[in-house]
């Protein structure tokens, strides 16, 4: 019989375990992008390693020693790091006006069958110490199930031109992802990738490269925020303590769980029109949206727990909690765990996304384990006081995506690099002063206001990049 201290020692140790192998999934998924490739990581890595989990867990229940359920908590966790690698990979393979729909509509599948599987876990179905190794059989059997489809997708086009050089493979491949009868966009999709490799210095950037260039170091500052954006939300502190706190602002156990359950079911609607707004509305107002909507969780959160520490007693202390958590589950249904990997995979060259998606997810990563750790010790010596800093730090970034993210739904590749190029040089010239210009950026849109002199022609209105950025509208 497990004692009570063993049981806490061994949850805490299969939650350590999960983000240990998050932090092993970052870190090498830059290498395996490159070296595997987008599919074989993306596809038969990440679905070998969901069956080898399940195994472990189930291997667990067969010969009661709990090292093979922490082992499979951490393989659960590399899988879904490399959950990256699978949304840059089908928005290389996307459209450019389906790039956002097709990675939207990922994290809007895994929140619906997160909540149709959720249920499953409680005591009157499956979750018993008789019946829960049905669960790891059941991911084994998705698992399984994504490979048998799956493994029939073409490699990126993406990676075959520019990486392998193979332009009779990344035409098959674009024809199998565009349609047969799209010669026209398959030959503006190779223009646009020979336009992105002609801008290419290197095969592969490193980090004091990308740091030194103005164009990367812009993708890389945006990519970096949009990561962190996750760390300072409540994300990471609901999946460890959101039970707990619901049960310390005035429900029962019981009452605790169906209220995690009504707070997903409210928002579920949430993922069916995500992949759609997208596209519609933009990446931009989306993000800033997902930021605010982040930040009004943490003022619940954060009045839920001043009412806590002051002692107040209603029902009105979590019902609070519930609504501010309402609002940060529909963020998440919106996107906010991939808005890295999306801007990632349109605002970053080909040879920096390696590098870019080591950087930018893990230190996030590690803060957020830092963070997830050390919580009840915050939460004791601060109060609500933690909340509402961390409602701060959400405002303030939505506020950095507001003034600094560009638009990029539907526009090509190419000329979202191109635009980014020519947005740092007009800065910089404005900065300086140099030829008498004088740059008004409208931020978050594609669209720049110039003022010149007379026989400087190379910033001319006529030029294509300009009428490009002219038909750019402000989606926010």
């Amino acid at each position: 019989m497990i004692t009570e201290e063993r049981f806490e020692f061994l949850f805490s140790l299969s939650a350590s375990a999960m983000f240990v192998g998050l932090l092993v999934g970052f870190a090498s998924m830059g290498w395996l992008m490159d070296n595997l490739g987008r599919k074989e990581t993306a596809v038969y890595l990440r679905c070998f390693l969901g069956v080898l989990g399940s195994v472990s867990m189930l291997s667990a229940h067969l010969t009661g020693f709990c090292e093979f359920f922490i082992f499979g908590h951490f393989i659960a966790g590399v899988v879904g790091g490399l959950k990256v690698v699978l949304i840059i990979y089908m928005a290389e393979c996307s459209p450019d006006n389906k790039r956002g729909l097709s990675s939207v509509a990922i994290n809007s599948g895994g929140q619906i069958t997160l909540l149709l599987i959720t249920p499953l876990c409680l005591p009157a179905l499956i979750g018993t110490d008789d019946l829960w190794f049905l669960l790891p059989c059941l991911t084994a059997l998705m698992a399984l199930l994504h490979l048998s489809i799956a493994a029939f997708f073409p490699q990126s086009p993406k990676q075959l031109y520019i990486q392998k050089h193979d332009e009779e493979a990344a035409r098959k491949s674009l024809r199998f992802y565009y349609g047969d009868n799209k010669d026209i966009e398959i030959d503006e999709a190779i223009f646009e990738m020979d336009a992105e490799n002609a801008s290419l210095r290197e095969d592969s950037m490193k980090i004091c490269g990308i740091l030194k260039h103005d164009d990367y170091r812009f993708s890389f500052f945006l990519v970096f925020i949009c990561a962190i954006v996750p760390v300072f939300s409540a994300f990471n502190i609901k999946t460890q303590y959101f039970l707990r706190l619901l049960i310390s602002y005035g429900l029962t156990q019981s009452e605790a769980t169906t209220a995690m359950l009504i707070i997903s079911a409210v928002s579920v609607p949430v993922c069916f029109i995500a992949p759609i707004l997208i596209e519609r509305i933009g990446r931009r107002p989306i993000f800033v949206t997902i930021t605010l909507l982040c930040t009004v969780e943490w003022i619940g959160l954060g009045l839920a727990q001043t009412f806590t520490d002051f002692g107040y007693e209603s029902s009105l202390i979590w019902l609070t909690a519930v609504v501010g958590a309402i609002l940060g589950q529909i963020a998440v249904n919106l996107g906010l765990l991939i808005m890295a990997p999306i801007l990632m995979s349109e605002i970053c060259p080909h040879n920096t996304r390696a590098t870019i998606s080591l950087y930018t997810q893990v230190p996030p990563m590690v803060i957020a384990a830092v963070e997830v750790t050390i919580f009840p010790t915050l939460r004791g010596t601060f109060g609500s006081s933690f909340f509402f800093f961390c409602a701060i730090a959400c405002f303030v970034m939505a506020i950095i995506l507001y003034m600094q993210m560009l638009e990029t739904a539907g526009l090509p590749i190419d000329e979202i690099l191109q635009n980014i190029t020519m947005s740092c040089r007009h800065t910089r010239r404005h900065t300086v002063g140099a030829f008498g210009i004088r740059v008004f950026n409208e931020y978050g849109t594609m669209k720049n206001y110039f003022y010149l002199d007379d026989d400087d022609d190379e910033l001319n209105e006529d030029t294509p990049v300009q009428r490009k950025r002219s038909n750019t509208v402000s989606m926010f």
